[in-house]
């Protein structure tokens, strides 16, 4: 649904945003703005990454470890309502990263316009006001009746909690849900073992296995037609 491409430029650009918030000066960073803004974005990937291989369904803890990478770079421990802040500027600038792909955009307006019911769910540790606030900027959020991120909940997909909520926020059974993603065993292992009809997005790989799935999202208009086909 979406390409995703991490906006150095952008990243970087925040920098001087935060080091009016952080007195960059007075810690022990030596870099840039620029630089630190880049550093630190990268340091949280790699926190969240280990935390997640540790635990793989249990989603991370996003504002203690913010804060732990704020104070690796700095050297000292920041508030809890300045980490909020940083976080919440670095995210914004990652919205120049995401792009909404066109056929993706077209197919939500299809099924839309057809009364079918649309959830959003997708592993994200990053605060959720946050996450929603993304959505609205990228001129998503209004296709859907239920939107569901791992942090609201602390567990990730393919967890069977995760799909639970979603349900239950679709006020649907699981047996008329079809659940479109591109992890094989989040998404796809998950979704079937929560009792959906599990089908790989556009472009996504399958690891050996028998999987139904789209060559385009124009696709999944035609699949639900030949579903409720007389």
């Amino acid at each position: 649904m979406v390409q995703i491409q991490r906006p150095v430029t952008a990243i970087a650009a925040a920098g001087v945003a935060l080091a009016e918030e952080l007195s960059l000066q007075q810690s022990e960073w030596t870099g840039t703005p620029a630089e630190f803004a880049v550093s630190l974005d990268e340091l949280l990937d790699q926190l969240i990454g280990a935390e997640q291989r540790a635990h793989p369904w249990h989603e991370v803890e996003f504002g203690t470890i913010h804060r732990q990478a704020m104070h690796q770079l700095l050297g000292k421990w920041p508030s809890q309502d300045v980490s909020e802040r940083v976080a919440a500027t670095l995210q914004r600038a990652w919205v120049s990263g995401v792009r909404v792909v066109p056929e993706a955009r077209a197919s939500l307006a299809t099924l839309r316009e057809r009364g079918i019911r649309i959830g959003l769910c997708s592993n994200a540790p990053f605060p959720t006001d946050l996450m929603y606030e993304q959505l609205d900027r990228l001129a998503i959020r209004q296709y859907f009746d239920a939107v569901l991120f791992s942090s609201e909940i602390g567990w990730r997909k393919p967890d069977p909690r995760v799909f639970a909520e979603l349900l239950a926020r679709l006020t649907l059974p699981a047996s008329s849900v079809w659940f479109v993603g591109d992890e094989w065993e989040a998404d796809i292992q998950g979704a079937r073992a929560a009792g959906m009809r599990a089908i790989l997005a556009p472009g996504a790989g399958v690891p050996g296995e028998e999987a139904e799935g789209l060559g385009q999202w124009s696709d999944l208009a035609l699949l639900i037609d030949r579903a409720v086909a007389p």
